[in-house]
């Protein structure tokens, strides 16, 4: 099922949780709402969900507005950040609850709550009670009765969030595994970039209410929009340096030459930011950094260096050596390199 939104508004009072968000989500793709806390991702999700209605704008599925439609009515499948089980009941009576108050007959709704159980991997633990569980078979029972339904529309409000990391990896290639296997449309809600990266046909990277960026995982990395796009992508984090331009060369804080070249924006006051994979050991380079500390990775080595008076990070060949306090020649790569206004964020390069 496709999903539209145009132009949604979500307001509580003074305080706007979404500003006019407009996109398209195509029919069996998992796309993932991702930002930091508060941004209006979770609102968004209710709004879907028609736990919420918008303030303005309109939702449709396919060609159906259910903007103001209520959730039972919607064909939507939702799991929870606490599963939200019922303690009292087995595993195969809560898959089977949403088809018992749809009043599907007992034996329809016991086949088919097994054939889900069996697509989650909980069909031996039928007769267990949530209790007798670990959070990630709990997992897979919550989205095991959320799926039962054959719903529409499958939401994800950040379910791995109760999890640990082992755990928390295991589960979300799952969650891949079942989208893929099920084909339903599904919207998964997380501030984990790591989660969103791995699993996503496309992101909505949100941020105070406003869609940021739209795209593809690899593009959001490689092509940020604005400069929250970069920050918020990566680990380790991006580097970001002030500069200024000055006859189109990004020249930092200490009037060194960076070798970036821009056109335009004469004058202007910049963040010139980089990934830690774009730094190259120049030896020959005017550019000079610091090394401050290495820590080996492999076969690789990450320095933190001293830049014009900010601390950055470079990947480098583990048979490369920096002393502490040693001045190294550096440049960068053609790609993961990115010029930003310092003010608005907007990007230059």
């Amino acid at each position: 099922m496709k999903i539209r939104l145009e132009n949604i508004v979500k307001r509580f009072r003074d305080n706007t949780a979404v500003d006019h968000f407009s996109a398209v989500i195509e029919s069996g793709e998992l796309v993932t709402l991702l930002g930091p806390s508060g941004c209006g991702k979770s609102t968004m999700l209710n709004m879907l969900s028609g736990i919420l209605y918008p303030t303005e704008g309109k939702i449709y599925f396919d060609d159906d507005d259910v903007t103001f439609v209520s959730s039972e009515k919607r064909g939507i499948g939702l799991v929870f950040q606490n599963y939200a089980l019922y303690p009292h009941m087995t595993v195969l009576e809560n898959i089977c609850f949403p088809l018992e108050i749809k009043k599907v007959p007992k034996a329809e709704r016991i086949e088919r709550a097994k054939k889900m159980a069996e697509l989650v991997h909980v069909d031996t633990m039928l007769n267990r009670k949530p209790g007798q569980l670990s959070g990630g078979q709990q997992q897979r029972v919550a989205i095991a009765r959320a799926l039962v339904k054959e719903p529409r529309l499958l939401l994800l409000d950040e379910p791995l969030s109760n999890l640990d990391a082992r755990l928390r990896i295991e589960m979300r290639e799952e969650i891949r595994r079942i989208q893929l296997e099920t084909g339903v449309t599904t919207i998964f809600v997380t501030h984990d970039q790591e989660e969103a990266m791995s699993i996503s046909d496309h992101i909505i990277l949100m941020k105070l209410g406003v869609l940021q960026q739209y795209d593809k995982p690899q593009n959001l990395y490689d092509q940020p929009a604005n400069c929250f796009v970069a920050d918020f992508l990566g680990n380790p984090p991006i580097n970001k340096v002030e500069a200024t331009v000055k006859d189109g060369k990004v020249l930092l804080a200490d009037g060194s030459d960076s070798g970036i070249r821009v056109e335009g924006h004469e004058g202007k006051k910049v963040w010139l930011s980089f990934r830690a994979e774009s730094v190259l050991y120049r030896p020959e380079s005017a550019l000079k950094a610091k090394a401050i500390m290495t820590s080996v990775m492999g076969k690789e080595k990450i320095t933190a260096f001293d830049l014009a008076g900010k601390e950055v990070r470079g990947y480098f060949d583990s048979s490369l050596d920096f002393e502490r306090g040693q001045e190294v020649g550096i440049g960068f790569k053609k790609t993961g390199v990115f010029v930003f206004d310092y003010e608005s964020g907007e990007r230059y390069l």
